[in-house]
This record gives C-alpha cells, sequence and structure tokens, in this order.
C-alpha cells in the first residue's frame, strides 16, 4: 500500500511539473514579437470564432465572416458605427470588447455556443495582432513555399 501511494505521488508530482513548464510561455508578457495570422489568430478563431462567423453560411451569425479580411473590417450590420476590427486599434475593435466581456448578454463566444471563453493569453493575442495591423495571410496551402538558404 504505501508503495502504491508513492508511486500514485510520484506520478502526480510530474505532471503538475510538467504542466507548470508548459505554462511559463503562456503569461502576457511573453506575447511573441510579430503576432502571425495564420500561426497564432487562425486557430484561436477557428476554435472559438467560425463556428458562427465562420464560412458556413447557414451558420453565419450578424453577417460576420472572421475568415475574410473584407468582411472583418466592414462597418458591422447590427451595430451601427461599430466595426468587429479596426486594424491598428484594439480599443475601437468591437472583437476586443465582446472577447474581454464579462456580460454574459455581450460576451463572444456566447455562453449557449459552448466553446468557452478566451483565455487572458488568446485576448492578448488578438489585441496585439490587431495593434500590429491585423494582416490576414492566405491559408499555408495556398502559398508558395520558401526555401530556407543552407546553413554555412
Amino acid at each position: 500500500m504505501n508503495r502504491l501511494l508513492a508511486c500514485t505521488l510520484f506520478i502526480l508530482a510530474v505532471i503538475v511539473t510538467a504542466a507548470s513548464c508548459f505554462n511559463k510561455g503562456r503569461s502576457e508578457g511573453a506575447l511573441p514579437k510579430n503576432v502571425s495570422y495564420n500561426f497564432h489568430i487562425r486557430p484561436i478563431f477557428s476554435d472559438k470564432c467560425f463556428k458562427c462567423h465562420g464560412p458556413d453560411p447557414g451558420h453565419r451569425e450578424a453577417g460576420l465572416r472572421l475568415d475574410i479580411a473584407d468582411s472583418a473590417y466592414a462597418p458591422l450590420r447590427d451595430t451601427k458605427g461599430a466595426f468587429a476590427i479596426v486594424p491598428g486599434k484594439p480599443e475601437l475593435s468591437e472583437l476586443v470588447n465582446r472577447i474581454s466581456s464579462t456580460d454574459s448578454a455581450k460576451v463572444m463566444p456566447t455562453p449557449e455556443s459552448h466553446l468557452g471563453s478566451l483565455t487572458s493569453y488568446e485576448i492578448a493575442l488578438v489585441k496585439k495582432w490587431i495593434r500590429q495591423g491585423a494582416k490576414y495571410e492566405p491559408h499555408w496551402a495556398f502559398t508558395t513555399p520558401v526555401k530556407a538558404p543552407l546553413p554555412e
């Protein structure tokens, strides 16, 4: 019994240590210097936003598509004078207001969607991406590969 308890405690200690190591780089101070739409933002939008604001017109809410720059930068249909994304200005971007909100009537994704809220790290990434110009990138499958220089 003592040996089983010792093994269980050891395994628990390993799991806790591994989890803390994994999350070390996820603090807001550890944001990447340049935020990439394809590498950082598209996965967040895919997990939390595209269900209601993606390419499927049958499930699209409020006429907003976040997978296409022209739609994301356009005036919002339901909120007069507002824009989902204002490149360079996260404070004017309704997207930031919604993902940061604690009001269940405003927050995105909605609690009814069961998609879960964005983490503080994900919100910080989206804000930094918008501050850096909210540049959309074509999907990696549609870009020409570039050969890396050979090491010396």
